[in-house]
């Protein structure tokens, strides 16, 4: 009886991992989703809003380089930001926040183009703890498809993107 009893206890404990886990991965698929859709459309609030505070501190490292050339070059750095598409001026680039810089920077046209072309598909999400690593496959018009992972970091009751496909790799 006391084998039973502990069964249903571990089956009942087993459900309610499992369905948390299930929910999780449903959060992270959709989150990747979303997050694919505003880079391909240009949404760059949207996109930028999707990061976490790790990508975030990669973020902070860019802004701060380009705050970096302003005050030795500012005319030529703000030439090289109005030439990638950015509409500000010295000013404007100094009073950047991360999430403004990062915001428009994810809003830039050579942003969506370099996601436009694909076709994602969600291969598998594994969960641990407040961390997901997700395999992506990212699929060309031709058929060609690049295997990809993602890293997802779980935040503020939240899954939020810590890596995507070169994500940080910006100007």
């Amino acid at each position: 009886m006391k084998c039973r009893a502990l069964l249903a206890v571990l089956l009942v404990f087993s459900g309610i991992a499992f369905s948390d886990d299930a929910e999780a991965d449903s959060l992270i698929r959709s989150g990747i989703s979303v997050f694919m859709t505003a880079l391909q459309s240009g949404d760059g609030v949207t996109a930028s809003d999707m990061f976490s505070s790790q990508a975030m501190t990669q973020v902070d490292a860019m802004l701060n380089t380009i705050k970096q050339n302003i005050d030795r070059d500012p005319e030529g750095t703000v030439r090289r930001l109005l030439s990638a598409g950015y509409d500000v001026d010295s000013d404007g680039a100094e009073q950047w926040s991360s999430a403004d810089y990062l915001a428009q920077t994810l809003s830039l046209p050579m942003i969506s183009a370099r996601y436009t072309p694909y076709e994602l598909e969600i291969d598998n999400v594994a969960i641990d703890g407040r961390s997901a690593t997700v395999e992506l496959i990212f699929r060309t018009a031709s058929g060609n498809e690049i295997p990809q992972q993602a890293l997802m970091a779980y935040e503020d009751d939240v899954w939020k993107v810590a890596s995507f496909m070169g994500i940080t790799a910006f100007p």
